[in-house]
């Protein structure tokens, strides 16, 4: 054809037939041709962290992928309960649930082998106590040439892949000790089981389940099971929040340099700074605390302190300071928290009153009465708990759209600022 390139191009009307060469026929070995695929950008709703809101939400419905279409599971929602019938993809919900404990990509749960899991050398399985790590995964390293492919795992992912195994075993006749190539084969076309799930198919589950569900957000927008990377996202801020070192992280996720990890890091250090920066700061006394709010980030230094930042509020104490009183939070003047917490002090309250009145009742069993006031874990609970009433009155006081801080609101539900029974509600409620 390059010989006859004119003739080509006038034959057929193309005039690129004229370009060719004697190069478009040479073979290259794999490497000597420098690759230049073209790198779409990033869509950041896939990257954004998955909030314990959302994520409780999100766990406690994906059992509804996996339940077989003739059943039903009562749903709630915006308030309302609703009778939905399921899905029948229990693989898909296994598969969704090792990347939320995991935090691998989904072509790597779904391409590992059959029998992913080994003994960690030395280690007596049975003897590790609830939570450790009891065994090894090993996932199909699908991005990075080189990079590590196992991880430590504990006994709820070894319990999933366990089920899992089981229903392929099920559902392709295999004996109790055959096996076949994937953990996660594909359900059609696939008679003999060497073809895993395609994540094309298994992100188009997954939103047909997103959109069926109609979970919704605090904003109201979608809740997408669909966009499984932010589990990865969620797990590597999780680790950093815990203050796990980067580079026990970087070989976690499978990096091969701290530089890639570190992007997890910022990217919480960036959201943190916004979400702290759109708050308004005001002190107890209804009064806006007069520091930029900038000024206020420096000294709490979200960038790099993020165990300022609480389930239920925001730590105030400067970071040149450290804290001894453990989870005595509601009752500290460096405690701050907004409306967009209430729930969550709510349902701690609720907790912790259940938690008083299961302790009473066994006291009373074992001696007879209940425990006095004067008992030093009771003490603590009751101030723990009128710091959080004295809280919820506060920001129930603010109107339902408020994005304003109220800080020490609970500081009047500790002991010793008691003058009589009940006068630290009506002081906490004016003073917040």
């Amino acid at each position: 054809m390059t010989d006859c390139r004119a003739e080509a191009a006038e034959a057929l009307d193309d005039a690129r037939w004229l370009a060719l060469t004697d190069s478009h026929a040479r073979m290259f070995r794999p490497g000597d041709r420098p690759r230049q695929r073209e790198v779409r950008k990033a869509d950041e709703r896939n990257y954004i962290c998955i909030n314990d809101t959302d994520l409780s939400s999100m766990l406690t419905h994906i059992e509804l992928l996996g339940l077989p279409a003739e059943q039903t599971r009562t749903v709630v929602g915006d308030a309302r309960q609703a009778e939905q019938t399921g899905l029948g993809h229990p693989a898909v919900m296994r598969a969704w649930l090792l990347q939320a404990m995991t935090g691998r990509r989904a072509s790597e749960v779904l391409m590992m082998d059959f029998e992913p899991l080994s003994d960690i050398p030395g280690l007596d399985a049975a003897a590790v106590p609830e939570g450790g790590m009891v065994a090894r995964l090993r996932y199909q390293q699908t991005k990075t040439d080189a990079a590590p492919n196992t991880i430590l795992v504990g006994r709820d992912v070894v319990e999933i892949i366990r089920e899992q195994q089981a229903w392929v075993r099920e559902h392709w006749h295999l004996g109790p000790a055959d096996t076949i190539r994937y953990l996660f084969p594909k359900t059609t076309g696939n008679r003999h089981g060497t073809k895993s799930w395609e994540t094309s198919n298994y992100n188009h589950v997954l939103n047909d389940f997103s959109h069926h569900l109609e979970l919704r957000d605090a904003r109201g927008e979608l809740l997408l099971y669909s966009r499984s990377h932010r589990l990865r996202h969620t797990k590597a801020t999780t680790l950093i929040n815990a203050g796990a070192p980067i580079h026990l992280v970087q070989r976690y996720l499978g990096h091969l340099s701290p530089e890639m990890t570190m992007r997890y890091a910022a990217t919480l250090a960036s959201t943190a700074e916004r979400e702290f920066l759109a708050l308004a700061k005001i002190g107890r006394d209804g009064r806006e605390i007069g520091m930029d709010r900038r000024d206020m980030l420096d000294l709490v230094q979200l960038d790099r302190r993020t165990d300022r930042i609480l389930p239920n509020g925001y730590c105030l104490l400067p970071p040149t300071r450290s804290c001894d009183k453990g989870n005595a939070c509601h009752g500290c003047d460096h405690f701050a928290t907004d409306r967009t917490f209430l729930p969550d002090i709510q349902r701690q309250l609720a907790e912790t009153q259940s938690l008083v009145a299961t302790r009473q009742a066994r006291h009373t069993e074992r001696y007879g009465g209940p425990m006095s006031g004067t008992n030093v874990w009771m003490e603590q609970r009751d101030a723990e708990i009128r710091s959080m009433q004295l809280e919820i009155l506060a920001l129930e006081a603010q109107p339902a759209d408020s994005t304003t801080v109220v800080r020490g609101a609970g500081e009047l539900g500790r002991t010793g600022y008691q003058d009589a029974a009940g006068a630290s509600d009506n002081k906490g409620a004016s003073r917040s």
